[in-house]
């Protein structure tokens, strides 16, 4: 049996250190996880923005859509987009970029990612 302190120990959270490079599937199964987590969709994303910034927002964005459905009606580059707001803008910035494109219309076509379905 582990005692807390191993528990507790710097080798659990290496993947939040700056510099760590994760394997993709180890960032993604740790997103998957972290968009269950929280059912606040502003929520969600910070915390994955938070905790993968090694990552670019373009990939973020695919790998957050591909686990909340509530960004189904959102295109990738709406998703950067909520990403950057709330990077740059918090909440009330979040909430402006969401309310203008809920409103936009969409584009058709594929992304740059062949392995995201949007």
């Amino acid at each position: 049996m582990q005692d807390a302190a191993q528990d507790a120990g710097p080798d659990r959270l290496a993947w939040l250190m700056p510099g760590h490079r994760s394997a993709p599937a180890d960032a993604l199964a740790r997103i998957q996880s972290l968009c269950a987590a929280w059912p606040d969709l502003h929520a969600a994303m910070f915390i994955v923005l938070a905790t993968h910034q090694e990552l670019p927002r373009d990939m973020l964005a695919a790998a957050i859509k591909q686990f909340r459905p509530d960004l189904a009606p959102y295109s990738a580059e709406d998703v950067v987009s909520l990403l950057t707001a709330i990077w740059n803008g918090g909440k009330s910035g979040f909430d402006a970029v969401l309310r203008t494109r809920a409103a936009s219309p969409k584009k058709g076509g594929g992304g740059a990612f062949s392995w995201v379905k949007e």
